[in-house]
């Protein structure tokens, strides 16, 4: 045996101990995204295979035949690193729910370093630091939390109670820091079918909260509780629901069960109003989210088979310019979190989402009906395979710009900057909204969401979970 041949022989056995190598020091270390698992195993069934030619070439052309080991081993130890990607695991978990029927309604996040969990009874504020509690606050007496705003401003988040039991007309501005309650007022009681919780009913913008009163819209500072500017509602039509993003606040008004809800933006900071349009929907829609204020991108889903379901994309005029069906060719458009035929309301009072506008790119999830499987193996306990992928969309023209695969379902999908995260199983992933290219693909070791949460990407560095059920699942997570 030639000593090139010895080399070229030894290769393969000298790649399989770089991966075992390599793989057991990351899997003992607890770095990468569980890949290093697959090297360490590979590796040690490769060596198991190569074994006994590796050995002839070393006694054959010992210096040749480590040569070739070494480079081999060179590299596959710097692949098997760069491919193990990122991974974080939890540094604190708060304690569980005991109370049974406690579900989180939903969550806030402050810059300064807090995450907010809020239930019906009670919102708790924890530091993303240590988890330790930074306060709680409950409603007075028997009351529940009922709704919330999307968006905070300036360290304050502006909840809502009932006041009698049932109606949803008071509202509370906290501060995110101390929990101190800033200001209380009045707001008009609307009622959804069926609903307990009232999403998108309080509108933060800026230095200004938007909340619905008797025959329209009223506006008021953040920080103080004091007028700014009142915005009426048409002949015969009410609030219905409200949102907002740093400048711009949406509003939308139901005007009988036969007729159109009417549709409104307005300046935040004077009330001036710059559009005026309409929701195609007969009545109130069984679903009916704003996505983005500004573009004015709408989610309308009616429970008529021969209703809209679409995403509405308008013109500065507040005229329809792109109708986007969430039945689409390629698979169904989910806005909330779910699976094929079934959506899943978490957090009901600010509901987790499986989509989010940046410019005029929609990305959401992408549902098909073989993306939940059975399998078996002959008479072995079978199980269910899921897979998920995130697309976006233009809102311009309609189509479909890129599709990414991920490994689960996803359960929530945020915006953060100009990045779009997506939760599901094990794994964060974040996608360029412009080209759907993966930027990060972070692996959540000792974490499996499989079910929605809200995810919070830290200003500290690191991850924030929080869960609606805090029973199985621990209610708020950080990972780092």
């Amino acid at each position: 045996m030639a000593g090139p041949v010895a080399a070229l022989i030894a290769l393969p056995g000298g790649a399989a101990a770089g991966a075992i190598l390599t793989g057991g020091v990351l899997w003992l270390l607890g770095l990468g995204d569980g890949s290093e698992v697959a090297y360490t195993i590979g590796g040690a069934l490769g060596l198991w295979i190569t074994w006994w030619p590796s050995l002839r070439a070393v006694r054959t052309h010992c210096l040749w035949a480590w040569t070739g080991t070494l480079v081999a081993a060179a590299l596959v130890a710097p692949t098997a690193v760069l491919s193990s990607g990122e991974s974080v695991r939890p540094v604190w978990s708060a304690p569980h729910d005991t109370q049974a029927g406690a579900s989180a309604v939903g969550s806030w996040y402050d810059d300064d370093g807090v995450v907010v969990r809020v239930r019906e009874d009670t919102a708790t504020a924890f530091q993303a630091d240590d988890g330790g509690i930074a306060w709680s606050w409950s409603p007075p007496g028997r009351e529940r939390i009922c709704t919330l705003s999307r968006r905070t401003s300036g360290g304050i988040g502006v909840l809502g109670h009932t006041t009698d039991g049932k109606s949803c007309s008071a509202a509370i501005a906290l501060d995110l820091g101390t929990g101190r309650e800033i200001w209380r007022s009045a707001m008009a009681s609307v009622d959804r079918v069926l609903a307990d919780q009232v999403p998108d009913l309080i509108a933060v913008t800026g230095e200004t909260v938007v909340l619905p009163e008797a025959r329209g819209w009223r506006a008021i500072g953040l920080s103080d509780g004091t007028d700014r500017w009142r915005a009426a509602s048409e002949e015969g039509c009410s609030p219905l629901l409200s949102d907002s993003d740093g400048r711009t606040v949406v509003t939308v008004d139901e005007c009988g069960e036969r007729a159109a809800p009417a549709l409104a933006t307005y300046a935040g900071r004077d009330g001036r109003r710059l559009s005026r349009g309409q929701v195609p929907a007969v009545g109130a829609p069984r679903f009916l989210m704003v996505l983005s204020a500004a573009p004015l991108t709408l989610w309308v889903h009616e429970s008529d088979l021969r209703g809209t379901r679409a995403v509405l994309g308008y013109d500065e005029r507040g005229d329809v310019r792109t109708t986007l069906p969430t039945d689409g060719p390629t698979g169904e458009i989910r806005i909330l979190p779910g699976y094929s035929s079934a959506y899943l309301d978490v957090l009901e009072a600010r509901p987790v989402r499986s989509a989010a506008v940046v410019g005029d790119t929609l990305v959401a999830a992408e549902v098909r009906s073989d993306d939940r499987r059975w399998v078996s193996s002959g008479n072995k306990p079978g199980y269910q395979s899921t897979r998920g992928r995130i697309a976006g969309f233009s809102m311009t023209s309609g189509t479909r710009l890129w599709s990414v695969d991920t490994d689960a379902e996803v359960e929530g999908v945020i915006r953060h900057e100009d990045e779009i995260w997506a939760i599901g199983g094990s794994k964060l992933t974040a996608v360029s909204s412009r080209t759907g290219l993966r930027t990060h693909e972070v692996a959540t070791r000792e974490t499996d969401t499989r079910f929605p949460a809200d995810l919070w990407i830290l200003q500290s560095g690191g991850y924030a979970l929080v869960h609606a059920d805090g029973g199985s699942a621990a209610p708020v997570t950080v990972l780092r």
